[in-house]
């Protein structure tokens, strides 16, 4: 029979006032992040306030410009459908399509460049297909796919624009809803495994693991460690060997050297973030898990938009602005790649009914948008040149 929600609410309070008063390691009801999981920062340099400095009309403008791709009828390869993530090389803008299973690729004028991949099981093809990453630039381009709990599968940039599969392998920790990136023949996933330390772990393009990066969720227990491990946000920016990660549901972001090493760490101050949405009551391996309330001006994680090629990474930041959550508003920061140094760049209104575009990936040129209604399509935006 299934559950009501009384009971629940029942079982949630006594289990909230349990771990109130001390409770045991046994049952276990928390909101996370907890307060001792998120880093503290306070060098005034890596501390950023949301004091405007742009209303970014420059992003208004270049949204009305550069090209839509996607009818609203026609074959399957004029439509678009669900688009769940954007990468962007030198010359080709890459977007996983979770309708259609596949991967497709446009030059910068909207046109149909490739379609890689497809529904499937076998070599080259997708289930959950979620992530698309590309490592290299020119005649040595590989472009990286992440679907399903871990899978990971490469393929190569043909000199006629076709994309070969090369081969495909298992991230040694799961990402069902983990992050992925890949530069210099490397890729990285987000995930959990009991026998890593790190949180966000290397592999090159043939599978190899290389090393974990990243402090592990302080918790006793697993479901958490393993929930928490896939959430934040995770990009590489290939032109300064950097990796940017941000942690779930906490207003920091940290800066690591392709070996692993810590360079800095951001906190954007005015961030007032939603707890993760999980209220964890655990008695060995099981778990409840109950969404919190989402409060007006609280904002969901912070991400990283892709295209991170040039000296600075973009964040974007969700806040909710009406109890229905049909109204956002978007703020914007860019962090400068080396010195972790950042400003705020404004904010830029948006309905969840996707009356707006959203922006998925910035870099020195263009923006890249997704939006759903009336139809969906990719949007390919110049940047105006006096911005840059």
């Amino acid at each position: 029979m299934r559950p009501t929600r009384k009971p629940l609410l029942f079982l949630l309070a006594l289990t909230l006032l349990a771990s109130c008063q001390g409770g045991t390691d046994r049952d276990v009801a928390l909101f996370h992040p907890t307060p001792d999981n998120i880093p503290t920062v306070t060098d005034p340099r890596f501390i950023i306030f949301d004091e405007p400095q742009d209303t970014l009309f420059w992003m208004q403008d270049a949204l009305r410009e550069g090209h839509m791709v996607g009818d609203e009828e026609g074959g399957p390869n004029d439509m678009i459908g669900q688009i769940r993530d954007v990468a962007v090389s030198d010359s080709l803008v890459y977007y996983v399509d979770g309708s259609f299973s596949h991967v497709r690729a446009y030059d910068f004028e909207g046109h149909l460049a490739d379609i890689i991949g497809g529904p499937g099981a076998g070599p080259g093809e997708f289930g959950l297909v979620r992530k698309v990453s590309v490592t290299g630039t020119g005649d040595d381009l590989y472009v990286v796919v992440g679907s399903g709990r871990g899978r990971v599968s490469v393929f190569r940039k043909n000199r006629d624009g076709s994309h070969e599969f090369q081969n495909s392998f298992s991230a040694v920790a799961s990402f069902f809803n983990g992050e992925m990136c890949a530069m210099h023949g490397h890729v990285y996933t987000t995930g959990y495994s009991d026998d890593l330390d790190g949180v966000i772990h290397k592999h090159t393009l043939e599978g190899e693991y290389v090393l974990s990066i990243g402090a592990r969720y302080n918790s006793p227990h697993r479901i958490v460690r393993h929930t928490m491990a896939e959430g934040g946000s995770l990009e590489c920016n290939a032109t300064h060997h950097t990796l940017l990660y941000t942690q779930p549901s906490a207003p920091i972001a940290t800066a690591f050297t392709e070996s692993g090493d810590m360079i800095w760490q951001v906190r954007f101050s005015d961030a007032r973030m939603t707890r993760r949405p999980k209220v964890v009551v655990e008695d060995g391996n099981w778990g409840i898990f109950v969404a919190p309330p989402q409060v007006v001006g609280e904002s969901w994680d912070i991400e990283i938009l892709g295209g991170a090629r040039g000296e600075s990474f973009w964040l974007i930041r969700r806040e909710i602005r009406s109890v229905e959550r049909d109204r956002w508003m978007n703020h914007f920061y860019k962090v400068n790649v080396l010195s972790g140094q950042g400003e705020y760049l404004g904010v830029r209104p948006i309905n969840s009914s996707f009356t707006g575009r959203i922006v998925r990936a910035i870099d020195q040129e263009r923006l890249y948008t997704a939006q759903s209604t009336p139809y969906p399509q990719l949007g390919i935006h110049p940047i105006p040149i006096t911005t840059r």
